[in-house]
């Protein structure tokens, strides 16, 4: 009976460890992929600035698109792993959304350190291409915003139409 005890008492402690040592694993990997994902709060408020002010040069809306959001959160996920913003494999982006949504055109603007939605859109805005983007002839876009490990945001605005 003792060297049964003693054998319930290994199989018990292995099992409250593993299962403790699997909730650190999940929880560590949940911050560690927490600094990678889009902010769709700053994202959304980001779109109803951009539209907000779309109508007031009296064009019409962008309406999100979910293929455009992913290559969006793809593009801001490299531009992260590689600490630049940049335009890499747009024309990529570009035949995925031509394929997928039947595009005909498409452009995008990337940022990065703008602390909020209305700063990103400012800066966007006082910049003569990015404006050009935000009141094209589109009709959808796809937006990230995402936190670096520094807590530093890259953004990534795909439009299209």
């Amino acid at each position: 009976m003792n060297t049964f005890l003693k054998y319930l008492y290994v199989v018990l402690a292995i099992a409250f460890v593993t299962s403790c040592s699997s909730e650190d694993d999940v929880d560590n990997l949940s911050e560690q992929n927490s600094e990678l994902v889009n902010e769709l709060n700053i994202a959304d408020a980001i779109l109803t600035l951009v539209n907000q002010h779309r109508q007031n040069q009296g064009l019409s809306p962008l309406s999100k698109n979910n293929t455009a959001e992913q290559l969006a959160i793809d593009h801001t996920r490299y531009m992260i792993s590689v600490e630049q913003i940049n335009h890499d494999d747009f024309a990529q982006r570009s035949d995925a959304l031509n394929d997928q949504e039947n595009a005909t055109a498409s452009a995008e603007n990337v940022a990065r350190f703008y602390q909020n939605a209305q700063s990103v859109v400012d800066g966007w805005l006082n910049s003569s291409g990015h404006k050009d983007n935000i009141e094209g002839n589109y009709t959808y876009t796809g937006i990230a915003a995402i936190k670096d490990e520094n807590g530093r945001y890259y953004y990534t605005q795909l439009f299209y139409r």
